[in-house]
């Protein structure tokens, strides 16, 4: 049975007994915590190789350090952070390579999706939501927004893995999916055209999703993963040499 966790609270009464005041269990602490730092990373409020003080970050959010190093463990699963000896935690920036296996993986696992998604497409509600998600990132077609679209792409792409109907699929997606939306945000060069390719191609995944075609949905994503690639490594934040603290 789970209990409510305390924390002792220097004394209070005059009979020199500690008194104690509820708070957050702990494992609420670490899931807020780590959904505002998440939240924050993927902003872009904090920038890859952005070093996370703790001091400061114990005093921001009023909580202890405990909660706080278990959030860190939880982004450095989740391929937001690194936890480096004698630095701390600090704001991933993937290399040439990193963004390549990953892809890789994405490839492998979106392609499954994508095959699945156009099996499922008339099951339940599934054309439903899959069409209003695909009809809400239309508009950037004519009023591109980076920002917006980076959230609406986002949705795209969970949308198709929801239809899965697959929730350990969906965990190790978006594992994979959040460090590569992380640098899209930071992404400024020519957004206009890579917000309309990248339309364009969810045009086409979308067909071969709404067809109920499996081979054409999968070919379709891993065409768009693999363009999105090599979008990715010709940014130049790649490329700078040093982390910013």
């Amino acid at each position: 049975m789970q209990t409510m966790n305390y924390e002792s609270v220097e004394p209070a009464d005059d009979a020199g007994h500690a008194s104690l005041e509820p708070v957050l269990r702990t494992g609420e602490t670490v899931d807020r915590t780590a959904d505002l730092l998440k939240r924050k990373i993927l902003e872009g409020s904090l920038v890859p190789g952005q070093r996370l003080i703790s001091r400061d970050l114990v005093e921001e959010l009023g909580i202890s350090r405990g909660p706080l190093r278990e959030a860190f463990r939880r982004l450095a699963a989740d391929g937001l952070v690194d936890l480096i000896p004698n630095r701390g935690a600090v704001v991933r920036r993937l290399s040439v390579d990193e963004i390549a296996h990953i892809y890789q993986i994405r490839e492998a696992l979106e392609g499954y999706a994508a095959r699945r998604a156009a099996q499922m497409i008339d099951v339940g509600d599934n054309r439903a939501r899959f069409t209003e998600v695909l009809e809400r990132g239309r508009r950037h077609f004519t009023q591109p927004d980076f920002q917006a679209f980076v959230v609406d792409n986002r949705q795209f792409h969970r949308i198709i893995v929801d239809m899965c109907g697959n929730p350990q699929l969906s965990e190790l997606i978006d594992k994979y999916q959040l460090p590569v939306f992380m640098i899209q945000l930071r992404q400024r060069i020519g957004v206009d055209q890579i917000v309309r390719n990248a339309l364009a191609e969810h045009e086409a995944i979308a067909t071969g999703i709404l067809a109920g075609d499996p081979d054409a949905a999968a070919e379709a994503m891993c065409r768009h993963l693999w363009h999105s690639a090599d979008e990715l490594v010709k940014l130049p934040e790649l490329k700078l040499p040093g982390d910013a603290v």
